[in-house]
């Protein structure tokens, strides 16, 4: 589990191709290294990823096909940077939601406008189904970042991020048309079966 405050941001130093499947080698610095152990699991722009090789310079994490193929880590490239976030020990602080790391949908990026220090920025889910879990001042995931949705739209919905979000992550990256990872709240989604299931009694 992730709290969606980002830690650090990793750059790609080698991506390594095994018959579909990757290996891909970050660097990052090594007080980051320091607080994780082989096999901890990171958030890697909210995809959560198993950590080994790790070094005082760089860790290693190895990226199914079946990750690949619904989150947008295929377009990871040796010099891509990342936002990156260790997992939630019993003792964290909970300052941003309860975050999976398992990515529900792909977005893109549509809107970027300054709102006096922040940037209102919108995007348009790629799978329709996941609106009904997106509604106005409730919790979103967008590349691994715990945000508040500002505004619902019918295609998806719009942020505002502050100015330390915006310079400590990689939106200060985005364009229009970036792609982007989303895991809605998952309180969302738990509460929708139970409905289902007790409809069904």
């Amino acid at each position: 589990m992730f709290t969606g405050l980002i830690q650090e941001i990793a750059t790609v130093k080698e991506i390594n191709s095994h018959h579909g499947d990757i290996q891909a080698v970050f660097s990052i610095d090594e007080k980051f290294l320091s607080s994780i152990n082989e096999g901890d699991s990171v958030s890697i722009n909210g995809v959560c990823l198993t950590a080994y090789n790790i070094s005082n310079e760089n860790f290693s994490v190895d990226i199914s096909n079946e990750t690949l193929d619904v989150t947008t880590l295929t377009q990871l490239s040796t010099g891509y940077e990342a936002n990156i976030e260790t997992s939630l020990s019993v003792s964290d602080k909970l300052g941003g939601h309860i975050v999976s790391g398992h990515v529900d949908c792909i977005a893109q990026v549509t809107n970027i406008e300054e709102d006096s220090r922040s940037f209102r920025v919108g995007f348009e889910l790629h799978d329709k189904k996941y609106l009904r879990y997106i509604v106005k001042k409730g919790s979103i995931c967008v590349d691994g970042v715990s945000l508040t949705v500002n505004m619902d739209s019918d295609n998806g919905f719009f942020v505002n991020i502050i100015p330390f979000t915006w310079d400590h992550t990689i939106m200060k990256y985005y364009k229009i048309g970036t792609m982007v990872n989303i895991e809605v709240d998952r309180l969302a989604l738990h509460i929708e079966k139970l409905l289902d299931i007790k409809s069904r009694k």
